[in-house]
């Protein structure tokens, strides 16, 4: 994107003097030509914010999804040792395999609750 204020004024100080070489019935086309090229800046300039806007946002995004998923991770990890041992003690077998489901089962929805 151009953004050049010289050149914007020298656009409207053309326009002015074309207005005045080519007489007062040419004023609204002058003005028309002029507001068209204004509307155009603007949009290119809207256009331009919008996308950094947006790539900003999709960056953000995916740092954040990541951060929390390690952090899930972590957590499963961190509670996965003493709930085996804990509940291979007191059960046997069948409390850790009970335990290793209800923690793969929290992950995986805890994962799929962040896509939504």
């Amino acid at each position: 994107m151009t953004d050049n204020p010289q050149r914007h004024r020298e656009e409207v100080a053309a326009a002015l003097r074309a207005s005045r070489e080519l007489g007062p019935e040419y004023d609204e086309a002058v003005a028309a030509s002029l507001v068209e090229r204004v509307d155009d800046t603007i949009e290119e300039r809207v256009k331009h914010h919008v996308a950094r806007q947006v790539g900003a946002t999709e960056s953000r995004k995916g740092v954040a999804s990541n951060t929390v998923r390690m952090v899930l991770s972590l957590v499963c990890l961190g509670v996965s040792i003493p709930a085996t041992a804990i509940s291979a003690g007191m059960v046997g077998v069948a409390g850790i395999a009970v335990v290793w489901v209800g923690l793969i089962a929290f992950y995986l929805i805890s994962v799929a609750g962040m896509r939504n």
